[in-house]
């Protein structure tokens, strides 16, 4: 981007002149130059994009600078990236250089203008990027240097809190969290705190180089805390560490902490409140105030900046509060079970994942496992010792179909071949108190079926009624001997006369 763009737009942000000059290292009356040009063109700041960098320079020149011209100056420009190279070696000083310089060009600057002009140089090459904060873009995340204090109940005494600032990148608007430790639980539930206070998830969290949400720092890709992670996978952001001793990464959390310190630090000096959540509650309020409060030549506050375009620009919360959660390695057992020692509880996955090591990650009301970062089972967390809690969708088929099994299940399927196996099944059934039992003997009744046909197991139901006996050893019987196909004699029944005296007996013949 040419200056030329570079003032104009810090200008219509309503940057002071002087504020300009000072930081693009540019002459103030240039400055004022390029203000009163911009307003006797009257270009609006879409002309301003449309037009080329090397055009819009050239429209706004008054006329050829100095500097421009001067092939003296343009040569020791030259010379300034191999000064900064020397100047890192033993022994070697400015004025060294100068006179290498003045020995090549006798005709030359003098060593206080050689100086001035390195120096200019150097702040051109260190400038910072002016950074855009687009709104429900970024959230930065930092613990401040200072802390605050409180009355601990628990010790008695005075303690201190490390407090934790988030800040959303496009409104300024912020969050302040006095938390006992920087310990990953406490600085993750803060975040989270902070997100459903803002009522809505910016699409990148930006944390410092914290312990508690960076394992590894690096340059190019850090490493992420797996709980933090998760927090952010939980509310659908991404996660981008700033660099490590690169301050100019985190300017914004900077001057935010500078705010807290005047906003709520000071105010706080000299109070010493009852426990942490009494401490929080005056932090609340005075961050309600801050926020509240107009920037400085300005007609419009933080929270103005928030309620107009930040909190719709960000992403909305998840139906459920993240919970911190905790990484285990087990082992699925034959049972496809996993046995999880902090419940003294079994909770099932699918099957075919038997003798898998696999992962387990347990929040304080569910635990979820997961194969190849790929979830496969969750459950609520349950309190009953040494049981098991089982999904029918996680079974074997043939385990599903025992579990499953009632004894409709034998009426229904004797009704499709005929009211007396339906009559026989129903008598079986009820005789028989283990289900398992029950189970089987309809399986060897259905066996039978298959091996002898419908007609003679209907006949062979039919003797078995008659004996009044019900079980499948019976069936067998019949079938196996055949006698489902004799037909049974009926037995004549003996009649007994009863005494009388005209009756004779066997004594009267003697």
């Amino acid at each position: 981007m040419s200056k030329v763009k570079q003032i104009l737009q810090l200008i219509e942000q309503g940057i002071s002149q002087r504020e300009i000059s000072r930081c693009l290292q540019i002459d103030r009356k240039t400055v004022g130059h390029y203000f009163s040009k911009n307003k006797e063109l009257n270009l609006t700041k879409e002309n301003l994009q449309s037009i080329p960098d090397e055009e819009l320079e050239s429209l706004f020149k008054s006329e050829i600078s100095y500097f421009d011209s001067n092939e003296e100056y343009k040569y020791l420009l030259s010379q300034f990236p191999h000064f900064k190279k020397e100047l890192k070696r033993t022994g070697v000083t400015r004025f060294i250089l100068w006179e290498e310089y003045r020995r090549a060009r006798p005709g030359g600057y003098s060593y206080s203008q050689m100086c001035y002009h390195y120096h200019q140089w150097l702040n051109s090459e260190n400038a910072s990027m002016h950074l855009e904060h687009n709104y429900g873009e970024e959230m930065y995340i930092d613990f401040t240097g200072e802390k605050l204090r409180y009355f601990c109940p628990d010790a008695g005494k005075a303690v201190q809190a490390e407090v934790l600032v988030t800040i959303l990148g496009g409104s300024k608007n912020f969050y302040v969290e006095a938390v006992r430790s920087q310990k990953v639980e406490e600085f993750t539930m803060a975040v989270s705190n902070s997100l459903h206070h803002f009522g809505g998830v910016p699409k990148v969290f930006i944390p410092d180089n914290l312990k508690s949400g960076v394992n590894i720092a690096d340059k190019y890709q850090p490493l992420i805390n797996d709980t933090f992670l998760s927090l952010a996978n939980h509310y659908g952001a991404i996660v981008s560490a700033t660099r490590s001793r690169k301050p100019k990464d985190k300017a914004l959390v900077e001057s935010i902490i500078n705010v807290v310190y005047t906003s709520v630090f000071a105010p706080l000096r000299d109070k010493l409140p009852y426990g942490v959540t009494e401490l929080n509650k005056s932090i609340k309020e005075l961050v309600f105030i801050a926020v509240a409060k107009n920037f400085q030549n300005r007609d419009y506050s933080r929270k103005d900046l928030f309620e107009k375009y930040e909190k719709s620009a960000l992403m909305p919360l998840p139906i459920h509060r993240y919970e911190i959660t905790k990484s285990y390695k087990l082992k699925v057992n034959t049972d496809y079970h996993v046995y999880f020692n902090k419940d003294r509880h079994s909770y099932s996955v699918p099957y075919k994942y038997v003798g898998k090591r696999i992962k387990a990650v347990a929040s304080q009301s569910t635990i979820s496992f997961y194969y190849n970062n790929v979830q496969i089972a969750s459950h609520i967390r349950s309190t009953n010792e040494n049981s098991f809690t089982t999904k029918d969708e996680h079974r074997h088929p043939n385990h599903r179909y025992v579990e499953q099994w009632e004894p409709a299940v034998a009426y229904t399927w004797g009704s499709t071949i005929d009211p007396l196996v339906e009559d026989y099944m129903r008598n079986m059934m009820s005789v028989s108190t283990y289900p398992h039992m029950a189970r089987r003997m309809y399986e060897g009744v259905v066996n039978l079926s298959k091996k002898y046909g419908h007609i003679r197991l209907t006949n062979a139901c039919k003797r078995a009624l008659s004996y009044r006996v019900y079980d499948y050893s019976t069936l067998k019987n019949i079938l196996s001997n055949n006698l489902d196909n004799h037909t049974r004699v009926p037995v004549t029944k003996v009649v007994k006369l009863p005494l009388h005296e005209n009756i004779r007996g066997a004594q009267y013949y003697k």
